[in-house]
């Protein structure tokens, strides 16, 4: 069995440097031929020296995507693998020593499986402001905070649908080349949707595989300075309502007032008004919750009036 590890870049030199050490520090199992992938999606910071740095430490390859958008670069990465299966991480994490060897098991355990995720665990770079202590249960989906428990089990089962995200999953080839990323999906040249690792998962899903959650497949995701602030968490949810309005494809436009739907210009102003006064009244629970509802609206309203149907 081999084994590829793929890592889309873009001018983040030195958090790839702490990434590609951590990949050093992994106990790989003799067994397994594996090999690195960092495509780089345009950079014009010092990428390449960090990359030339682990020319001759790592099984690496280094591939160019001009084209800017993180699904391109992932396409790129999957038209270069050369493994049975691919896993996937963030040039912003640092991987556990076991995380490769907690892959390559489950693998192992679960030859007729498509698709797994492992643990994120955010760490913040900084001190983190005491409202994002606070409210750190309802920014898990903005940090990428994913764990599903000890024990391993089903991502897709009689309660739902177990997502993982960016920072560590893995698909098997066979499908990963059947289901490339969308790339309307995704942040790129004025394009801020996100999800497209998850619309892959989701349709790699639907189409009858199963997937399994491996905990010890765990990531540490590294939360830089710039991404605690309100202004960075209400422009991550109206990115995330930017993409559940794509994918909805009109669902929901009715009883419009100039062209968007009532309901959601309704859910815009309630929500702001609430989110101003929580603010001063209400812990950060409270209004991170207003924020996010608000921000929703904000994004979906803005791909609405830039998509008129």
């Amino acid at each position: 069995m081999k084994v590829t590890v793929a890592i889309c870049t873009l001018n983040r030199a030195d958090s790839l440097r702490r990434t590609l050490e951590s990949l050093m520090m992994m106990r790989v199992p003799s067994d397994l031929n594996w090999e690195v992938i960092v495509v780089n999606n345009g950079c014009t910071d010092h990428t390449n020296e960090v990359t030339g740095e682990f020319a001759s430490r790592l099984p690496l390859h280094v591939a160019v995507e001009p084209e800017r958008g993180v699904a391109r670069a992932r396409n790129r990465a999957v038209d270069l693998a050369e493994g049975d299966y691919i896993i996937w991480t963030d040039d912003d994490v640092v991987v556990d020593p076991g995380w490769l060897s907690a892959y390559s098991g489950a693998f192992k355990r679960w030859p007729d499986a498509a698709v797994f995720g492992g643990r994120i665990v955010p760490h913040f770079e900084a001190s983190a402001p005491q409202w994002v202590t606070d409210g750190e249960a309802e920014l898990a989906e903005v940090f990428a905070r994913r764990d599903f428990g000890e024990k391993e089990r089903l991502l897709w089962d009689a309660d739902g649908l177990f997502a993982p995200w960016g920072p560590s999953f893995a698909v098997r080839m066979r499908e990963q080349r059947e289901f490339r990323f969308n790339t309307k999906l995704g942040p790129g040249p004025g394009q801020r949707r996100r999800g497209d690792e998850t619309d892959v998962i989701v349709r790699i899903m639907r189409s009858g595989a199963t997937g399994y959650w491996v905990p010890t497949a765990t990531v540490t995701h590294y939360i830089r300075n710039d991404m605690l602030t309100i202004n960075y968490i209400s422009e991550y949810y109206k990115a995330a309502g930017e993409t559940n309005a794509y994918l909805d494809d009109g669902v929901g436009l009715t009883s419009l007032l100039f062209g968007i739907p009532r309901w959601a210009v309704r859910q815009l102003i309630e929500a702001w008004i609430r989110f101003q006064i929580h603010r001063v009244t209400s812990p950060a629970p409270v209004w991170l919750k207003d924020l996010r509802e608000y921000s929703v609206a904000a994004g979906m309203i803005r791909y609405w009036r830039s998509h008129p149907t």
